[in-house]
């Protein structure tokens, strides 16, 4: 199928690279299908480009990159909504990434609070809420010469 993106003009796509989000992703709640975009060669970030809104798309990447003790709890209800059957294996847990410019330099932050939790599968994703947890929605982003893991 094609697509049209604004970054990356039209695309084509084949149905089984859509993840979907029953529930969107938090203040996007009627954005249900996305693609998954790597940013270039060993870059740790991805675009997460929206099928039908060419506009949106945000930047994530793998939290482990630079905050290897990330772990979250993922309840019943959730492993139930992505159709999850063993939690030690396809599954992919990704963060989006924010920019903050300010006096002249930028700072980059990773929301920990807001992890999409994706279902390696059956395509399914839901952006989960930590209530309960030490993690920060602006955890800095040391911007060194990592690799992803």
């Amino acid at each position: 199928m094609k697509i049209s993106t604004r970054r990356f003009g039209p695309m084509e796509i084949e149905e089984d690279q859509i993840i979907h989000l029953p529930q969107g992703m938090i203040g996007f709640p009627d954005e249900k299908r996305f693609i998954l975009l790597r940013h270039h060669g060993e870059s740790p970030f991805f675009w997460f480009q929206s099928v039908e809104n060419e506009a949106l798309a945000f930047v994530l990447t793998d939290p482990l990159w630079f905050q290897p003790d990330y772990d979250i709890e993922i309840s019943s209800e959730e492993v139930e909504q992505l159709g999850l059957t063993d939690l030690s294996e396809g599954i992919q847990t990704l963060v989006v990434v924010n920019l903050h410019p300010s006096n002249g330099a930028s700072e980059i932050t990773a929301n920990l609070l807001g992890p999409i939790v994706i279902n390696l599968h059956n395509r399914l994703a839901k952006q989960l809420v930590l209530y309960r947890s030490p993690y920060s929605h602006r955890h800095p982003i040391p911007m060194m010469d990592k690799k992803k893991p």
